[in-house]
């Protein structure tokens, strides 16, 4: 296995030196995860001629292999989860939005119970 590919991430961090073995990339070191959070929004990889960029990545996993390799997992999500995960975002700053109207409401509330 040739080891000729690079991962770029979105903020510009390479991982280079990777085999290829279906879909999984084979690195001979383990890769620190934390470089994955935030930082999938597009995913080039580079091999050889070919370079292909992704949007929207999601890390499945590391795993070592019993050669001691590590493998790693990435898949694209779909159209229907990147909805998904927008709705629930925009539900999830609406929560925040009506605690602070319900806060705002019990200190006008407690406001005018104490000036009677």
């Amino acid at each position: 296995m040739e080891n000729n590919y690079t991962i770029t991430l979105a903020d510009g961090q390479k991982i280079e030196n990777l085999g290829l073995n279906g879909n999984n990339f084979v690195s001979t070191a383990k890769i620190d995860e934390s470089i994955f959070e935030d930082n999938l929004s597009t995913m080039t990889v580079s091999g050889g001629e070919t370079e292909t960029v992704y949007h929207d990545v999601e890390f499945i996993q590391q795993m070592q292999w019993s050669d001691g390799t590590y493998y790693l997992a990435f898949r694209e999500l779909s159209e229907q989860e990147k909805t998904m995960k927008s709705i629930q975002e925009s539900l999830s700053d609406s929560d925040s939005s009506v605690t602070d109207l319900q806060v705002a409401l019990t200190e006008i509330y407690e406001m005018m119970l104490g000036g009677m």
